[in-house]
């Protein structure tokens, strides 16, 4: 029996593999890397596929016997007619290659030393070489040169037009500036903008007669209070060398057609992949991508996209894209070996973008030195179709694009937006507060609903003044009749006999906390009007009160979101401090002659919270027909609700160990100081305990392996 049990088992086993051995094989799973994009909680989710990797640039027919390859190119451009320009730094030259990749010409062996960076501007090349470097004296350069692409050679396609040394300006020479240019852009009034190793003021402005204009796009410095605190003490103590704050150096630079710079910094992110490493910039040097948008530390190079978008790539592999507001659209790539399958890289230096849509990266180690070019797909496609109606304002056609786009992603937030905007040109503000919620797309659902509040209140202000007036009628109607007849006598007697229950009474004695909170105080330590029970009970109301918050909040003002509430973790953030500060509190009036006992500490410290269940409600139910606009009387009900707890719970400390002003305000301190070692000690415990757990677990896994 045990034996046929046994055989059962194993083709039970073997079919599953079977199974799983030969299940069709996705789409996803054919790409070397992943596409994700961010969730509404800033999280990277995996989306559908927006890029394809469809081809590799390594070896070049350059018309010699064996053909020549990248040697640790740093700068990649592509001009308008969709020619590749790559700074081929190892080989000391500038590549040209057609729209399909086939070389054409490479120029520049006998005069770059290092070139680093590229531009091209009406049919001329801009180079920034770097130069030698390797003593103050090798200064580098920026050569231009024109090109004729009509033409077989390069002899007679390129010629050298103009080379600019230093920058002329009284200011560099008083810096003590070195030229070495490592990247280039270059307007359309031939304005350059160099990125010079080492500068910190941002990037240089040069014209056309190499005469330097501004820095430009400086990045900005955060210095902390105990920078200032430390500036001001030691302001004028020459003994003290203090900490130079200098901002990070700009690393790279691009523009696109809507005269919008793109500047890259290489620099430390406080949050994970959360700063201003990449910015997009005016004229005037104003940034108008978030000062917190979703970008990695490691980024190397960005190109412009065609309908506003911008693509940047870090030095591990990754390509981002991001919308005109620096939204983070797609992420995919990552690093590979050199072995791997298209899409991933080694050292990723620069990338390109051509007319159509098409990426191309530049990747600059050893190993690979090669272009991969990458194909939107036809989900990509059709949000760059929709992001172009988008950015143009055109937002009722784009409703049908977007609506193509959930069809191969029903949770792509921004085609829910898109589409709200839609309905909220063509005036259908219910489909568009709809589209707005599931986007989670706050600002525009409080424009919605401040239309449909503006046209109810207009339908309907006559119903709402007559319901008013039908209501204060009726409440003094009742109140006669009650004082005729006592119409409301069941009620009174149904409520005096609930206060025959401890329970209700003691809890309804909690209450004198907000009218007379010492009487409450005192006749609770000195009468025992309320039980810990019942003060465990408020606890419990508190508790259910917060929940009806997380359920019923506007969804304007409501920050959670139900399905990922956590009950057991909600009672314990809620809960947990009260008792903390209880046991704090009495510690420290302990060691202060206070005259409170613990039971008379807890129950007065909850006897304080009893103006939340006054205010909270009326808050929530306001919360549901209030915008934005109004945001001030949610804020200013939340915070008078807390700040009338903080003055009952300073009184109630008072009062039930009868301290002075004075010591009331230092056991206050002294019981947050005791609050912060007990949850010390608490989190030591859970590891302790948590470690415990595990060898104890690890040890009967072992015994059980070896029976």
């Amino acid at each position: 029996m045990k034996t046929k049990k046994f055989l059962l088992l194993i083709l039970v086993a073997l079919a599953t593999f079977t199974f799983a051995a030969v299940r069709i094989p996705t789409a996803e799973a054919l790409s070397a890397y992943k596409t994700y994009t961010l969730d509404r909680d800033g999280r990277l989710v995996t989306t559908n596929e927006a890029y394809e990797a469809v081809g590799m640039i390594r070896a070049l027919d350059d018309g010699t016997l064996q053909g020549t390859t990248f040697n640790g190119a740093k700068d990649l451009f592509i001009d308008a007619d969709d020619h590749l320009y790559v700074a081929d730094t190892g080989n000391h030259r500038i590549v040209v290659l057609d729209p399909d990749g086939n070389f054409l010409y490479s120029f520049g062996e006998d005069l770059l030393e290092k070139p680093l960076g590229i531009y091209v501007r009406d049919d001329l090349i801009y180079v920034a070489d770097y130069g030698l470097g390797l003593v103050d004296a090798d200064l580098g350069a920026v050569y231009v040169f024109s090109i004729d692409k009509t033409k077989a050679t390069p002899e007679e396609a390129i010629a050298l037009v103009r080379t600019y040394s230093t920058p002329s300006s009284v200011l560099l020479e008083v810096d003590g500036f070195i030229f070495r240019p490592m990247k280039i852009a270059v307007d359309s009034d031939h304005t350059m903008y160099i990125v010079n190793e080492g500068t910190t003021s941002g990037v240089l402005m040069v014209n056309e007669a190499n005469r330097f204009i501004n820095y430009f796009a400086s990045n900005q410095v955060d210095v902390s209070l105990w920078d200032r605190i430390q500036r001001i003490l030691y302001q004028n103590n020459e003994e003290v060398n203090l900490t130079k704050n200098i901002p990070a150096p700009v690393a790279n630079v691009t523009l696109d057609d809507r005269g919008y710079f793109y500047t890259v910094t290489q620099s430390a992110i406080a949050d994970e992949a959360e700063g201003d490493n990449l910015k997009k910039v005016n004229i005037g040097g104003t940034n108008y991508f978030p000062s917190d948008m979703y970008v990695y530390r490691d980024v190397v190079d960005a190109a412009p996209g065609t309908v506003g978008n911008v693509y940047c790539v870090t030095s591990a592999g990754f390509v981002m894209e991001y919308d005109n507001l620096g939204n983070l659209l797609f992420q995919w790539g990552g690093t590979g070996t050199a072995n791997d399958k298209l899409g991933l890289f080694m050292s990723a230096s620069a990338i390109a973008a051509d007319s159509e849509g098409n990426l191309y990266v530049l990747d600059d180690h050893a190993n690979r030195n090669s272009i991969q070019i990458f194909r939107e797909t036809a989900f990509a496609a059709q949000v760059h179709a929709a992001l172009d109606l988008y950015n143009q304002a055109r937002y009722v056609e784009s409703i049908d694009v977007w609506t193509e786009v959930l069809r191969y992603n029903s949770m792509f937030d921004l085609a829910y937006e898109g589409i709200g905007l839609g309905y909220m040109m063509n005036e259908q503000y219910d489909l568009a507060l709809e589209n707005f919620r599931i986007a989670y797309d706050k600002a525009d659902y409080s424009e919605a609903y401040w239309e449909i509040r503006n046209l109810w209140m207009t339908d309907h202000f006559a119903s709402l003044f007559g319901f008013a007036a039908v209501f204060a009628v009726l409440g003094v109607a009742v109140a006669f009749a009650d004082k005729k007849w006592r119409i409301l006598a069941p009620l009174r007697s149904g409520v005096k006999l609930a206060k025959t229950i401890p329970l209700f009474r003691e809890t309804a004695y909690m209450f004198r906390f907000i009218r007379h909170p010492a009487d409450a105080c005192y006749e609770i330590k000195a009468k025992q009007k309320v039980s810990v029970t019942s003060a465990f009970f408020v606890l419990g109301l508190l508790f259910g009160l917060d929940i009806l918050s997380m359920l019923f909040t506007g969804f304007i003002f409501n920050p959670v979101v139900i399905e990922r509430v956590i009950l057991v973790t909600e009672a314990l953030a809620l809960i947990l401090p009260v008792l903390v500060f209880v046991i704090a509190n009495y510690l420290m009036s302990s060691l202060m002659e206070g005259e409170g006992t613990l039971k008379a500490t807890f129950i007065n410290t909850v006897g304080a919270l009893m103006p939340v269940f006054v205010i909270w409600p009326f808050v929530i139910l306001v919360s549901n027909f209030i915008t934005l606009n109004e945001s001030f009387l949610y804020t200013f009900g939340l915070a008078f609700m807390l700040i009338w707890a903080g003055i009952l719970l300073f009184f109630n400390v008072k009062e039930t160990h009868n301290y002075s002003v004075g010591q009331t305000i230092v056991n206050l301190f002294l019981s947050v100081l005791m609050m912060v070692v007990i949850i010390v000690i608490l989190i030591m415990v859970y590891l302790m305990v948590l470690q415990v757990t595990n060898f104890v677990t690890d040890v009967v896994k072992e015994v059980i392996l070896r029976e």
